[in-house]
């Protein structure tokens, strides 16, 4: 799973925000990892490890609703099950409503 989310900042600097899992770190079963930058500067990164997959989704769950509280949106989505969220190859606009990515986040919380 990897969630994209950008905002342009009161300066017009280009914001990004990512999450993604990994399949386990060297001291947990299940880690996620947040990283961030500005514009094209140099990305940071936080390794969260946690025990069960509950804990990752919750963790996953609680960042990116803070993000899009902070005015975020969502700039690319995919999940493993192979729905993604973002533009539409047709070059139409975000894809399909039923999988709109903050409903998703916090709906099955």
């Amino acid at each position: 799973m990897i969630i994209t989310l950008h905002k342009v900042g009161a300066d017009g600097r280009h914001h990004f925000y990512t999450v993604h899992d990994r399949q386990s770190a060297l001291v947990a079963p299940h880690a996620l990892c947040a990283s961030w930058r500005v514009g094209s500067g140099k990305e940071r990164e936080r390794l969260h490890c946690l025990e069960t997959p509950a804990d990752k989704d919750a963790l996953t769950r609680r960042l990116v609703a803070a993000r899009l509280k902070d005015g975020y949106t969502v700039l690319y989505s995919f999940l493993r099950s192979g729905v993604s969220v973002g533009l539409d190859p047709s070059g139409g606009s975000h894809a399909g409503e039923a999988i709109a990515p903050s409903r998703d986040i916090e709906s099955t919380a």
